[in-house]
């Protein structure tokens, strides 16, 4: 990225309440800052917009796992079906730029060793979209640091 590791961390590491590049609400559990044990609930869409669900109910339970500033964010994300680990981790690449390297881990929660062996492919498809995914929207979540607040 053509950026500073301080503007990257600044666009990777924030819990927005909302960030409009990904149409996702967060919910944090209490105040204070950003940390490694922040547990916080993800929504898809505006909290106030999760079909009449407040946002202390229902949502993605989520968990800091790893927080090392301007270095490495992690985040745990626990849905029914798995378990899925998020990581970004950054570096100064040369003055003003900075290597990004972001890596998804997906748990299954699954029941059977025939099943997992079986869904092993579609899980790999997944992270492998969910990492795709997150580098295309690095731009667009630098851009949301240059927008005036409002």
């Amino acid at each position: 990225m053509a950026y500073p590791v301080e503007q990257v961390w600044s666009a990777m590491a924030t819990l927005l309440p909302y960030c409009s590049v990904c149409d996702v609400s967060v919910v944090v559990d209490g105040p204070g800052d950003l940390e490694v044990g922040t547990k916080f609930r993800a929504f898809s869409g505006r909290a106030g917009q999760t079909d009449g669900i407040a946002p202390a109910e229902g949502g993605m339970a989520g968990e800091i796992v790893d927080w090392s500033p301007q270095q490495t964010v992690a985040t745990r994300l626990d849905a029914t079906s798995e378990t899925v680990v998020v990581r970004v981790d950054m570096a100064p690449a040369s003055p003003g730029t900075t290597l990004v390297t972001i890596s998804v881990e997906v748990t299954p929660h699954l029941r059977s060793r025939m099943a997992a062996i079986m869904s092993r492919s579609s899980y790999a498809r997944m992270a492998r979209r969910t990492v795709e995914g997150e580098i295309e929207k690095l731009p667009a979540h630098l851009a949301l640091l240059e927008e005036p607040e409002g």
